[in-house]
């Protein structure tokens, strides 16, 4: 029997009681087609078994998307080095109030694959800005009430906090590349909730800002 992605996500977010809509399944397949056409040309993810790409990669934005629903998050949402489109795409596609959308990517060819998909995706909503961010002072243009970041080391970039973040506003952040506590307090963050993912080590940390 031929593979699909859609079939193996709705039977993982079946197990953790998750339900997508047809929309957002379609959503997910789009990203996963794009993701296989420019991956032939440019290195957008090492993972190339489609079924590890969809416990690896989407299940993690679906699992922080649904949380952020329901918290009934909302506001501009900004996501530093988007990259392939993990987690930020995963994240909108499941929490729709978190509008518009700013991916910032370094990569002039990543930001090239970001804007093919947020057309073809059809997000009016969503920017891409190319740019390389050296401290949380090259974001602060951008006011948001949601911020994520995915395999970005934040311990530099967020020294003088996260200035760009609403007051209340959320941060989600992935794993190894979360705050410890002490710089969470040092820089105006509050622990909100934490994840675990399934079958794996790490967690999807939720802070808010004070």
């Amino acid at each position: 029997m031929e593979y699909s992605i859609v079939t193996e996500i709705t039977e993982l977010c079946s197990n953790i009681d998750i339900h997508l809509s047809d929309k957002q399944l379609e959503e997910i397949s789009i990203h996963d087609r794009l993701l296989e056409r420019w991956g032939r040309r440019i290195n957008l993810t090492s993972i190339m078994d489609p079924s590890a790409r969809a416990r690896r990669h989407f299940m993690e934005g679906i699992i922080a998307g649904g949380c952020l629903d329901k918290m009934d998050a909302s506001g501009p949402y900004l996501d530093l080095g988007s990259g392939n489109g993990f987690p930020a795409i995963t994240i909108a596609s499941l929490c729709r109030r978190a509008r518009p959308i700013i991916l910032v990517e370094s990569s002039h060819k990543k930001a090239a694959f970001l804007r093919a998909l947020a057309r073809e995706l059809s997000w009016r909503d969503a920017r891409v800005d190319d740019r390389h961010v050296h401290s949380g002072a090259d974001l602060k243009e951008f006011k948001c009430r949601l911020f994520s970041s995915r395999g970005v080391n934040l311990s530099d970039l967020l020294k003088e906090g996260p200035i760009f973040l609403e007051p209340g506003g959320l941060c989600v952040l992935f794993g190894s590349v979360g705050l410890d506590e002490s710089t969470q307090r040092s820089i105006g963050l509050v622990s909100e909730k934490e994840v675990s993912l399934p079958d794996r080590s790490s967690s999807i940390h939720i802070l808010r800002k004070r």
